[in-house]
Parts: C-alpha cells; sequence; structure tokens
C-alpha cells in the first residue's frame, strides 16, 4: 500500500482499476490497516485474469471484489456484450489482462539491463523495445490473418513454418 500511497498521492491521480496478480491481498491489507476508506471511492483491485482461476473458487472476498470480469454491473467497464458466430450475446472482457502478463514477463528479461540505467536511458530503451515489440506483434498478427485468407479462399500454398515436409532419415 506504501507504494500505491506514493504513486497515486492524491484522489485525483488514481486509476480506476489497478489490476495486479494478488489484488485481493492488497485489498485485504488496504482493509485492515484503515486505508481501504481512501481508496474505494476511486479504485477496484482486480487480479488479472489467469491468476483469478486460482482465487476464486477459494477465496470468497476476491471472487466479490476483484473480479477482472464481473457481470452484476459492478465494473462496466470490464466487461463488454459481443456477439458470438451464430449472432448471439454475451459477456466478453474488455481488456486482455494476460496479454499484460505476457509482455510483464518478456520485459523481466531486460530487468538486468533496465537497473543499471540512468533514468533517460530507462525511458527510452523502454519505448524503444516496446516499440518495436508492438510493430513485431502486428505483423505477427497480419501474417495470420493472411494465412488464414488464403486458407479460406482454397489456396494449395502452405506457408507453414513446420518441417513436416522434409525427411530427417535421408542418408
Amino acid at each position: 500500500m506504501n507504494f500505491l500511497n506514493t504513486t497515486y498521492p492524491t484522489q485525483d491521480s488514481r486509476p480506476d482499476y489497478i489490476c495486479i496478480d494478488k489484488a485481493c491481498l492488497v485489498l485485504r491489507t488496504a482493509v485492515t490497516n484503515n486505508s481501504w476508506d481512501m481508496w474505494h471511492q476511486t479504485t477496484r483491485f482486480i487480479v488479472d485474469s489467469y491468476h483469478y482461476t486460482n482465487h476464486s473458487a477459494k477465496d470468497t472476498l476476491c471472487s466479490t471484489w476483484c473480479n477482472p470480469a464481473p457481470t452484476d454491473g459492478s465494473a462496466p467497464n470490464l466487461v463488454v456484450m459481443a456477439r458470438d458466430k451464430k449472432g448471439n450475446l454475451y459477456w466478453k472482457r474488455a481488456f486482455n489482462t494476460q496479454a499484460c502478463e505476457q509482455l510483464n514477463s518478456w520485459l523481466g528479461g531486460f530487468e538486468s539491463i533496465l537497473k543499471c540505467m540512468t533514468i533517460g536511458n530507462f525511458n527510452w530503451f523502454l519505448h524503444t523495445m516496446l516499440f518495436y515489440h508492438t510493430r513485431y506483434v502486428i505483423e505477427k498478427q497480419k501474417r495470420k490473418q493472411d494465412k488464414k485468407q488464403s486458407n479460406l479462399n482454397g489456396s494449395d500454398d502452405d506457408d507453414s513454418d513446420d518441417d513436416s515436409d522434409s525427411d530427417d532419415n535421408d542418408t
């Protein structure tokens, strides 16, 4: 809570949501040390969807207050109505917290480099890496979509990356 109070010292500076692996523990701490009174008016602590399944089954506080996709209307910015392929409506998470988790994991690989940098170099390096990573992800999605479209159009070209056609038994 000290980190959050330092990072967001005023109600105006606080985000609507803070997504963290152990949000239920943060919430429990806030309630225990009476800082929840300052936070509940502005911010909701949610567990990322990857960790939520492990938390929610056995923790009523977590499933009630830290749900990343409540369908009771308590957090309308976290869930939206979408249509499936048959046109049926269903609740869908508005944010992909697992993608955030994967990005943080990828960034963790640069931790030893980043810890030695000045603030200016840190910001430049991080922004540059995020820029290139975003370009890579978008290009990968485009290739996947192009391949899918090609398969739908009945193309016989196989652009797969695997080498299953090669014969490793040649002598």
